[in-house]
């Protein structure tokens, strides 16, 4: 294998050395910025297989060094797909051939030669006022898939304002929300430790009872956390509502029984690790007691885009209906809500943004998302 390293100032001007040089069936191994210098400058290092070099005349090889053409359209992301997936080749490869440090090692090269290609491709993806948008938008949280594919969605570019708000009434009529009508019923609570699922409760028990002056029952499954349970009746004496405590299905349908005559009936979940399988499984078949049970997931908007999917995809064992973003005045970025709305495919039924009961919710409103997605409070 012939190796060389290049120091240059861009990755166009190392393509051409390495085309020069070891010609188009070479391969650039790895990235990486120097420092130091004057002048910002790239080390490449690229290699050409030998073997490849005799074969080449009798069989033709597609080139897998960057094209020096502007990167541009879905045949882009094709690339960049098959790169990945090239890359996951290779990754299981290694795990049969060499030791998981070396593994990791050329991985990590991999990835810094795929980022390279990425941030050419970004700089040349959209004109002017579509490219701001872009970048706005994937630094307010949306992915880069994500992003893309609104900003493509865009046809015809006027002003910066005027495609600014076509796009946020395009995201607005993709944010699918919960019924507004009055609601009656059994609702459940669910989500990962830490969301806010006991005090989003008290804010939802208050609103039905005090405002919409309907017959409201309380029924704490919670007996795993500590002092959870008495919150919860703190806010049910406050209130003047009937509380329960249950820990076992049986005691469930009890509760569920002498709160036959309420309008409306709140169940608080235990809060645990969603990677406890076992509780996964206990807090589904608690749940799986009346069809007409509601269950809305409370996800954090102060947790990262892969968390919240990922705590989406567990608790899908629940079958649940609505989603519920909490800790709006907490989080700094709000582009994750798109991702995660898109890929659930679930409406949103409320917002919370505070720890004041009962103030410091708000029903869902796909418009007012939609402004927060395009990071306007």
């Amino acid at each position: 294998m012939q190796i060389k390293r290049y120091e240059v100032r861009s990755i166009q001007e190392a393509v051409t050395k390495i085309r020069s040089d070891l010609g188009e069936e070479a391969v650039i191994l790895s990235t990486k910025r120097l420092r130091g210098g004057k002048v910002p400058l790239l080390e490449v290092t690229a290699a050409r297989d030998e073997s490849e070099k005799r074969s080449s005349s009798r069989e033709p090889h597609d080139t897998q060094v960057i094209d020096n053409n502007v990167i541009s359209g879905s045949a882009d992301l094709d690339k960049i797909k098959n790169d990945i997936d090239e890359m996951k080749s290779l990754l299981r490869d290694f795990r049969r051939e060499v030791p998981i440090r070396r593994e990791l090692s050329q991985l990590k090269e991999y990835l810094n030669n795929l980022m390279s290609v990425l941030g050419t491709w970004e700089k040349n993806l959209f004109p002017g006022a579509l490219s701001k948008i872009y970048y706005h938008l994937v630094a307010n949280g949306v992915s880069r898939e994500g992003a893309y594919n609104l900003v493509n969605t865009i046809d015809k570019i006027d002003s910066f304002e005027s495609t600014y708000k076509l796009l946020e009434d395009r995201i607005t009529k993709s944010i699918p929300v919960s019924d507004e009508k009055k609601k009656k019923g059994v609702i459940a609570f669910v989500g990962p430790t830490g969301v806010g699922k006991t005090t989003t409760l008290a804010k939802v028990a208050a609103h039905y009872a005090m405002n919409e002056k309907l017959g409201v029952g309380l029924i704490s499954a919670d007996t795993y956390r500590i002092a959870a349970a008495e919150q919860l009746k703190t806010y049910a004496k406050i209130m003047g509502l009937p509380i329960k405590v249950v820990s076992e299905k049986e005691e469930f349908k009890q509760a569920l029984n002498r709160f036959s005559d309420k309008d409306l009936v709140l169940v608080d979940t235990p809060g645990k690790s969603r990677n406890d399988e076992g509780y996964m499984e206990k807090l589904s078949d608690l749940l799986n007691v009346s069809a007409s049970l509601e269950t809305n997931l409370l996800l954090s908007l102060t947790s990262s885009r892969e968390n919240m999917l990922d705590a989406a995809s567990r608790f899908g064992m629940v079958n649940y209906d609505n989603i519920i973003f909490t800790k709006v005045d907490e989080a700094t970025g709000y582009g994750s809500m798109y991702d995660v709305i898109g890929q659930v495919g679930k409406p949103v039924s409320y917002l919370t943004n505070g720890q004041n009961v009962p103030n410091d919710i708000e029903k869902a409103n796909s418009g007012r998302i939609a402004k927060l997605i395009m990071h306007q409070s």
